[in-house]
């Protein structure tokens, strides 16, 4: 065995002297060493959730878009709803749908007569110093005479009054305008005429004085006497007056029975009699069934 030497044996000696720290008891070194490893593991899964949960950055204009569309539709909606609302508030309305009729007393005293699918409206301020309404459809006027004239607008003119008895008719194919009494007149931005007891005016937006005939029978309007008078009147016009009076449906088998007019006077009471009645004066067979009439 080797011996040591003097400076050796020097060290040796005091290091058996040294007052050396006690050995870590190995189960106190694990658990620290698995409480340390459980820290680290929750402090990198807070950092994980940081990081997952952080809210992306968004510039302005994707925060306002969504509210600015919003303010867009509210904006337009209110656009097209107020002008309906306020004239449902300052007006009122007559009307009547198909195979209806309707008699009305108007604030000035006059009387007013609805053919179906006719409407009439006026300004709730309506009285006998501001006569004014619209019409769409067929209408009968009895006017009492006032301080204002009676005025009536429709899509092709404008009617004014006094005091008279008239017919007014405005449909798609054109409009009429007949007195009983009185005095009435009929213009527009082109043309103006007038006329008296006893004269109607028939014609589109263009009409002149060469428009006006004689009201030829004495139950005029006939709508008011449930009766059609036609007087080479077209077959697809009289038809189309049926249908409004009865509620039904007509259909022609053939286009050619479009260019058939008739000419007679037609009792309106019932649509069998009508039907009838039209058959025998344009020599066509009429199969009705249910709703819809079919001309052969």
């Amino acid at each position: 065995m080797k011996k040591l030497d003097n400076k050796q044996k020097l060290i040796w000696d005091h290091s058996a002297q040294a007052d050396l720290p006690p050995l870590p008891n190995k189960e106190d070194v694990w658990l620290r060493l698995v409480q340390h490893m459980e820290i680290s593991d929750r402090e990198t899964g807070i950092d994980q959730d940081r990081q997952e949960f952080t809210p992306p950055r968004q510039d302005i204009w994707t925060l306002v878009k969504p509210r600015l569309n919003y303010v867009i539709a509210l904006g337009l909606a209110l656009v097209f709803i107020l002008p309906v609302a306020y004239e449902s508030f300052t007006t009122e309305t007559l009307l009547t749908r198909t195979a209806e009729y309707q008699t009305a007393h108007l604030p000035d005293g006059s009387t007013v007569s609805l053919n179906s699918e006719s409407r009439i409206r006026y300004n709730r301020d309506f009285s006998t110093d501001h006569r004014t309404l619209v019409l769409s459809g067929e209408a009968y006027f009895d006017v009492k005479n006032g301080s204002a004239p009676f005025i009536i607008n429709t899509e092709y003119g404008q009617i004014t009054v006094v005091g008279t008895s008239f017919n007014v008719r405005t449909r798609e194919d054109g409009f009429e305008v007949g007195v009983n009494e009185g005095r009435v007149d009929v213009s527009n931005e082109t043309s103006s005429v007038q006329l008296q007891k006893g004269q109607l005016l028939r014609g589109t937006s263009a009409f002149s004085k060469k428009d006006i005939h004689d009201v030829t029978h004495a139950d005029y309007p006939d709508w008011m006497n449930q009766k059609l008078y036609c007087d080479h009147t077209p077959l697809s016009e009289v038809c189309a007056e049926i249908e409004r009076t009865f509620g039904i449906s007509i259909e022609f088998a053939n286009p050619s029975l479009n260019d058939i007019t008739v000419t007679g006077v037609i009792d309106a009471r019932d649509l069998k009699t009508v039907l009838s009645t039209v058959s025998l004066l344009t020599q066509h067979e009429f199969k009705l069934d249910g709703d819809t009439c079919t001309i052969i």
